[in-house]
């Protein structure tokens, strides 16, 4: 038991150590740890193990009494493509990320029908690193140099998840309810170097001429990425209709956080939004979004179990228009050339997200399950958020995932599970901020291509305790 607690306090600490990169249904994991993912996220109404605290409570009444460990190699390819315009294309940095979560669960309060477990699961994430590229070529006099565009960004959510289940006394039914803690960090860095302005509204006057340009940086730099920590609450229910059929739901509230906290210098963010350019303290009130999940689980015989699940993600509550506050008249609304606001919305343009999930586990011995699963949710993104979203593709929609686990004795066991996410590439249209098509040489459509596929490969570790 020593060694237990030792190795998960070891992976606790690695867990806070990795970095997390991009997940699949809009920047969620579309399961946490290998069971859930092997069956395609679709676990609602059939718990596979502790990391059911995340997707439905209840199933930890349901699991047995055990801990699991879960590492995944997750492998994104990203890319954004300004070629439409004359300019450069490239991928997005790091390819390999690892993503850790563990869980535990026992009886507690000395009474055989109530568990009580939790652990530290990472949920979410997101992540590009752009080199400075072309988006649009010099082309003289309306563009008289070069226009660049350089992006990095970084979001990272783990949560905690402290639970208490139970097996209703003399009915077909298992209650949970846990408690979120989280941990979110969130990095923004974009820059667009030498933007041609016109002078005049809608365009140069006649034959363009350099004084009918100027050429601005429009920078949005967060730089050093802050901590938060947040909190919410799930709870979740499993219902035997018989011996055949499950039917399974959760909710998931909002995870609410303070705000993100960046010091700023001068000039770091200027002509976003209407920035003026001012150093000092800025803050953006993001949140993670509500979420819910029902679920049928069918067993046909002793081998075969199905589970098909729909999920709502409310990423419109939380990432659509984005708030974001700075000095006293940090912001220019009113076209004064002057501040006059010291707030402005970040518009993000998320959608809420419908998932449709289904999973197939054989038993194929007493010791083996093999399990596949199919998972489609429509992106919360469509071609009119691609410029506002160049370092925020969050676009696959369809993935399709196989996997086993194995008991080795009687206490030890061990998994892996294969993912693949499809490329989606998305194309803007009537995509361009308003001021931009207006004031710059950019026309409604930005025809710029923002793209995503992933692929990784999980191992599963897992301990009964009788």
């Amino acid at each position: 038991m020593k060694r237990l607690i030792y190795a998960f306090i070891i992976h606790i600490i690695i867990t806070f150590l990795c970095r997390t990169a991009m997940a699949t249904n809009g920047y969620q994991l579309i399961g946490v740890g290998q069971a859930q993912k092997s069956m395609g996220g679709a676990v609602t109404a059939a718990p596979m193990d502790t990391m059911t605290a995340i997707s439905n409570p209840a199933g930890m009444a349901r699991v047995g009494e055990r801990a699991d460990f879960s590492m995944d190699a997750f492998m994104p390819v990203r890319y954004v493509d300004f070629s439409a315009n004359g300019g450069e294309y490239t991928k997005g940095g790091t390819g390999l990320y690892g993503i850790p979560s563990v869980g535990w669960v026992a009886k507690a309060f000395g009474r055989d029908n109530v568990y009580f477990g939790g652990g530290m699961f990472a949920t979410s994430g997101l992540g590009v690193d752009y080199a400075q590229i072309t988006m649009m070529p010099a082309a003289p006099p309306n563009i008289p140099n070069d226009v660049t565009f350089n992006g990095y960004s970084g979001i990272q959510f783990w949560k905690m998840a402290p639970t208490v289940a139970w097996n209703v006394s003399g009915m077909p039914v298992s209650a949970g309810i846990s408690l979120n803690v989280d941990y979110m960090s969130v990095t923004i860095r974009q820059k667009f170097q030498n933007v041609p302005f016109w002078t005049t509204p809608g365009g140069p006057s006649g034959t363009p001429v350099p004084s009918d340009i100027t050429q601005m940086d429009v920078n949005f730099d967060l730089g050093r990425p802050t901590n938060q920590i947040g909190y919410g609450a799930s709870a979740g229910i499993l219902y035997d209709l018989d011996k055949l059929i499950t039917i399974g739901a959760s909710y998931t509230s909002k995870q609410f956080f303070g705000d993100s906290t960046y010091r700023i210098g001068k000039d770091d963010i200027k002509n976003f939004n209407g920035a003026t350019g001012d150093q000092g303290v800025y803050r953006m009130d993001l949140d993670f979004p509500q979420q819910a999940a029902i679920g049928i689980a069918v067993r046909p015989n002793d081998k075969f179990l199905v589970d098909f699940d729909v999920k709502w993600i409310n990423w419109s509550d939380t990432h659509d228009k984005v708030t974001f506050k700075g000095p006293s008249n940090s912001f220019d609304t009113d076209s004064t050339a002057g501040g006059d606001s010291s707030s402005t919305k970040l518009n993000f343009g998320w959608d809420d997200q419908y998932i449709y999930a289904l999973g197939i586990q054989y038993k194929a011995s007493p010791k083996l399950n093999i399990r596949a699963g199919y998972n489609y949710g429509k992106s919360p993104l469509n071609k009119r958020d691609v410029f506002n979203n160049l370092i925020f593709p969050a676009v696959v929609e369809r993935h399709t995932t196989i996997g086993f686990d194995y008991q080795l004795g009687e206490h030890w066991g061990i998994g892996l599970t294969y993912m693949k996410a499809a490329n989606k590439t998305l194309t803007g249209k009537r995509d361009v901020p308003p001021g931009f098509d207006y004031m710059t040489p950019f026309e409604a459509n930005s025809d710029i291509k923002i793209s995503l596929e992933e692929t990784s490969l999980g191992m599963l570790l897992s301990y009964r305790f009788n």
